[in-house]
């Protein structure tokens, strides 16, 4: 028996055990948000995880289980715990939103806990983005009126009295009621009306007298009558069956509001659907399509709001979350001792001083000895993958800006980034460009964002697989996404007749896509002619770009930015009209201050498609995995661009090379991106090349 009751105390002080451990898990995570010194690095570490994630407001989560935890060790009883934990949770939320609107409005404070966190940074810029200003505001405002309604406020109080305020006084003597159904015998006595309220609230005159008799199940011959006090003690057992049911009341009341006990369901409402506005309808496609074949009525199941520009982030699909394994982190410091290793048996002293896990790739970063060349490590790059046994390695000497040596390793597993990553990034949101071109993301995780009106034109080039194709159409749905077709318009060129035939029905579409060489011509003079008028018209208006004339104008005199893409310019080229290449050579020289920009894209960049007078003019060039070095060279001027891995591995070129992964969006997402902008935005006048 002594063994037995031992157990039983041990087993009944595990709780309290469970609860001192929160109390102090909580008090160190109170102290971890203000950054103090008692919880050391790893406090530190813990505080700036909760502040960026989180936020700032998340020490009102702490503080309440903190709350529960002392209320519940102290024996406290908290009244209506579901109530307060809901309106505890809708506070926090409220709060993070409110911090992450401010932040959004450009306000910034230097106390660590008025930092909305990714989270009500996220929940912020969506709402700001999609519904604006005004009516985030007003949401904020209602979350805090939520928050108020769980916890009890006293307006609700004010515009709802309860019932327990009517109080119900003793009265001596009662009045009987007669026998009207066998439900009503078998209730108890209960009180009269209150003597500060008139009688005729509760005894109408039209209604008869009504008696109460206590049931009587066998009468008793020789029954003595009620005496005063046994009549005040049934008054009182009548009071405390009142007070009883307006408990259950309230308690009936609690379970709706917390989701327990659902009130009876009603008969649905049919929801009256906006009218789809009407479209006029698009205008013939070009002559390199049958005119006689129409564009089909396409059907979707996309539940958005129709009047939401810019589109909603969800379209694009959902989020992919990937992070590197243990295995490859303990496989990248086992590669970092082969590269320092190897490195000494050609004669080079380096040490690693950085190991940087990228999207495709790994960058270890070198530090050499003193008095090592760097030259001597340049020409490394076969022996070093032979020598860890992979496909390639890309050599960085020096990193820019660093005095380290980058070596970039393939990595074994690839983390997919996707378009909607970019979009909800803060550097896309933030981003002042009028024309975003998502380069994707460096080795260091950060996003890159640029803008196509400040190059102003890009070529790109790539073997087939190595994500060529998707980049550029990411740049079509990027700069889709951030302008209206008032403000935009595009000309595709399309020589394959495939890859740009999911834009037709665009709004943004200058004309249908182009996939004839006839009708290219006459796109390119057009837009050569259109560059004419235009330089004319702002030396009229002394101003030097397209933006500075358009500040000028009233509304509608504005005019749109014109990007021109080029896919395949090597099939475009070959064959066609010899006048093609200086067309395109006087708008690369131009078009740029005019508001016309090109993206020309290429399979093999050779010398004879990118020539010198258009590489010359068009500096900012992206190379994607190449089989030559010597077409690597012709378009970024190194042979670096035979090391990538493919699927979106690519490198940048504009002032420096930068390597980056670059976005993916599948196909499906194109065709569902141009259904949503076909159905919500009202299609311009299209022109026939």
């Amino acid at each position: 028996m002594g063994k037995k009751q031992v157990y039983n105390k041990n087993k009944a002080n595990l709780p309290e055990l469970i609860l001192f451990a929160i109390i102090i898990a909580c008090i160190y995570c109170i102290l971890s948000l203000f950054g103090s010194s008692l919880t050391g690095e790893g406090g530190k570490s813990w505080g700036n995880y909760l502040r960026s994630s989180w936020g700032g407001p998340v020490i009102v989560l702490i503080l309440f289980a903190l709350y529960l935890s002392v209320a519940k060790i102290m024996k406290f009883r908290v009244p209506r715990i579901r109530r307060q934990f809901f309106g505890t949770l809708i506070l926090y939320v409220s709060f993070a939103f409110l911090l992450g609107v401010l932040k959004e409005l450009g306000w910034t404070s230097e106390w660590t806990l008025l930092t909305p966190g990714s989270f009500g940074a996220g929940l912020a810029s969506f709402f700001v983005l999609n519904a604006g200003t005004f009516i985030t505001l007003l949401l904020v405002a209602g979350c805090f009126v939520l928050s108020a309604i769980f916890f009890g406020s006293k307006i609700l109080k004010a515009s709802l009295p309860s019932i327990r305020e009517i109080k119900i006084p003793r009265r001596r003597g009662t009045r009987k009621r007669e026998k009207e159904s066998p439900k009503d015998e078998v209730r108890n006595e209960i009180p009269q009306s209150p003597k500060n309220m008139p009688e005729q609230l509760f005894k109408p005159s039209s209604m008869p007298e009504i008696t109460f008799q206590a049931p009587k199940l066998k009468p008793a011959p020789d029954e003595p009558k009620k005496s005063q006090q046994q009549e005040e003690i049934n008054i009182e057992k009548a009071a405390t069956v009142m007070s009883n049911a307006v408990e259950m009341i309230d308690n009936a009341l609690a379970l709706i509001d917390s989701g327990e006990l659902k009130p009876p369901a009603q008969k649905p409402s049919v929801p009256q659907h906006r009218v789809k506005k009407t479209h006029r309808p698009l205008p013939p496609v070009s002559v390199s399509f049958d005119n006689d074949v129409k564009r089909p009525e396409k059907t979707t199941s996309i539940l958005y709001d129709e009047s939401a520009f810019p589109p909603p982030p969800e379209i694009f699909g959902p989020k992919i979350k990937s992070e590197p394994s243990r295995d490859i982190l303990k496989n990248s410091e086992k590669q970092a001792k082969s590269i320092t290793l190897a490195l000494k048996n050609f004669g080079v002293i380096a040490s690693v001083a950085h190991i940087v896990t990228g999207a495709s790739f790994i960058q270890y970063q070198l530090e050499l000895s003193a008095g090592t060349k760097v030259s001597k490590i340049t020409g490394l790059a076969e022996d070093l993958a032979m020598f860890l046994a992979v496909t390639s390695v890309r050599i960085e000497a020096p990193i820019p800006g660093t005095r380290y040596v980058g070596i970039e390793v393939p990595c074994a597993e690839r983390k997919i980034i996707t378009l909607r990553d970019i979009f909800e990034s803060e550097d896309f949101m933030i981003s002042p460009v009028r024309l975003p071109i998502p380069l994707g993301v460096k080795v260091d995780g950060k996003i890159s964002v640029i803008g196509l009106e400040d190059m102003p034109h890009i070529l790109t080039a790539g073997e087939k697989g190595s994500g060529r194709n998707m980049f550029v159409n990411t740049c079509i749905l990027s700069m889709c996404s951030r302008r209206k077709p008032d403000e935009l318009r595009l000309i595709l060129i399309d020589p394959r007749h495939i890859d740009f035939s999911v834009y037709d029905g665009l709004p943004h579409l200058l004309a249908s896509p182009v996939s004839e060489a006839d009708s290219a011509v006459k796109a390119l003079t057009w837009a050569y002619d259109e560059m004419e008028k235009r330089t004319s018209a702002f030396a009229a208006a002394r101003v030097r770009n397209l933006a500075s004339f358009n500040r000028k104008q009233k509304l509608g005199g504005k005019l749109p930015e014109i990007v021109i893409v080029i896919n395949e310019l090597s099939d475009l080229l070959y064959g066609s009209d010899p006048s093609i290449e200086g067309i395109i050579m006087k708008l690369a020289q131009k078009a740029g201050s005019a508001g016309i920009y090109m993206i020309l894209s290429a399979q093999r960049p050779s010398p004879d498609v990118f020539t010198t007078m258009i590489r010359s003019n068009i500096p900012a060039r992206a190379a994607f995995a190449l089989s030559s070095e010597s077409e690597s060279r012709n378009i970024i001027a190194n042979p670096d661009a035979v090391r990538l891995t493919g699927k979106g591995d690519m490198l940048f070129k504009n002032i420096n090379t930068v390597r980056y992964q670059a976005p993916f969006v599948g196909e499906e997402k194109i065709s569902e991106f141009v259904e949503y902008m076909f159905n919500n935005l009202e299609t311009p006048d299209m022109m026939r090349f």
